[in-house]
């Protein structure tokens, strides 16, 4: 009975334990609600897509939980975004792994894709010179299907898919996780007596006394030989001493090869230097260069553009221009022996070209009366208050001309586009 009992315990704490395990990593529903209800203070333009499609990824995805945090762009502005936290599974060489990663979900959505982060935890490492993920964990690999159609269950298929060909993250070993020590040379011990056996006896106070006094000279010349060799040797970086050796002996060829190492790979880090930061120039000259030639050529579209409705333009009113030479060559010849009335002449082909030429023709009369009265007036044949009146009655006149006549032609520009 007592051994059915401790296995019954045993089960109990075995389920109970995994429960809390599995518990450990999923997000309880509270948190959940949570996230939800502010999802509205976060200011998304498409709230119930990203919410939408959310919950499509927590479904699919259980080892990505959302969470609303604090975002700082590169900028330094801070906003809240919502952030899909875990891990996405890679398949490299037959195998399962799990990427941690960070999906920042940007207010935009879906216009603009969302910012994606590789976290890598303190037992792992980035891998330098990852085609998509730099060393900050920034993925930065490019994503055109973003353009139509694609969603966050295709980012991070995208994302399973292109780490599978190259993990960006590595396990630390137990070296590259414990922090840089420098070696400190060693110094140059001095002999000290090793103790005798010897019978006890009373203690006298004069050979106490004389052995502290040998003791502190010791030590004073001990500290005199330390000052000397301080001053003697320069003050250096401790990383100068990872590749120095101070053991006087040491083989002198191994010395002179180690001397020769560290003068190569100085040369060959300041060569490396040089030759980085010209290239480097080179690089940023070069893209200058193609910044401006990009400009150029919008410009010369632009231009191009512009030209070419300009020419269309152009040939359709020489095209105009044409026909109406064409008609009055016509009409010239057909009138040329005949006696042309000029009043009658020239007339309007509808009734709203005929009422724009009266309208004209009163406009341009009440031009040639104002001009009148301004000479009369200055040479005295009317008065003042005469001219005033005058002025003012015909003002109002062909100010009502010229509204009727712009009234007129809107009327027209509108008929002809809708021929058109």
């Amino acid at each position: 009975y007592e051994v059915r009992l401790s296995e019954r315990r045993r089960a109990r704490f075995e389920v109970n334990g995994q429960q809390e395990r599995s518990q450990a990593y999923r997000l309880p529903p509270m948190s959940q609600k949570n996230w939800e209800g502010q999802l509205g203070a976060c200011g998304y333009i498409n709230k119930a897509k990203v919410q939408a499609e959310v919950k499509e990824v927590l479904y699919q995805t259980k080892s990505l939980q959302p969470v609303v945090e604090a975002f700082v762009f590169n900028d330094g502005k801070m906003t809240n975004l919502l952030t899909l936290k875990g891990t996405i599974p890679i398949y490299y060489k037959g195998h399962q792994y799990n990427i941690p990663v960070k999906l920042c979900i940007t207010k935009e959505y879906p216009q603009k894709a969302p910012i994606a982060y590789v976290t890598p935890t303190k037992d792992m490492r980035i891998h330098r010179g990852h085609p998509n993920v730099n060393e900050s964990g920034s993925v930065y690999m490019s994503y055109p299907i973003w353009q139509g159609g694609s969603n966050l269950v295709t980012l991070i298929i995208a994302l399973s898919e292109s780490f599978s060909k190259k993990p960006p993250v590595y396990r630390a070993t137990t070296a590259q996780r414990r922090p840089p020590q420098y070696r400190q040379q060693p110094q140059q011990a001095f002999p000290v007596a090793r103790p005798v056996a010897r019978p006890v006896q009373a203690p006298n106070p004069y050979v106490a006394a004389v052995n502290q006094y040998e003791q502190q000279q010791q030590q004073r010349r001990r500290q005199q030989l330390q000052q000397q060799q301080q001053q003697q040797q320069p003050v250096q970086h401790p990383s100068t001493n990872l590749y120095q050796t101070s053991n006087p002996y040491a083989d002198p060829k191994a010395q002179r090869k180690e001397q020769l190492l560290r003068k190569a790979r100085e040369a060959l880090t300041t060569n490396t230097i040089e030759r980085l930061s010209a290239q480097t120039e080179e690089i940023n000259r070069l893209i200058d260069y193609e910044f401006k030639l990009k400009q150029n050529k919008l410009t010369l579209a632009r231009g191009k553009a512009e030209m070419e409705h300009e020419k269309k333009l152009l040939e359709t009113s020489i095209a105009a221009m044409d026909t109406q030479n064409k008609t009055l060559n016509t009409w010239i010849s057909e009138n040329k022996n005949k006696d042309v009335d000029v009043d009658a002449a020239i007339d309007g082909r509808d009734t709203w070209s005929k009422q724009i030429l009266d309208e004209v023709a009163k406009d341009s009369a009440i031009e040639d009366a104002l001009y009148a009265l301004d000479k009369a007036l200055e040479d005295g044949r009317i008065t003042l208050d005469v001219f005033l009146k005058q002025v003012r009655r015909l003002s109002k006149q062909q100010f009502q001309h010229r509204a009727l006549t712009h009234k007129i032609m809107e009327q027209q520009q509108q008929k002809r586009a809708m021929e058109m």
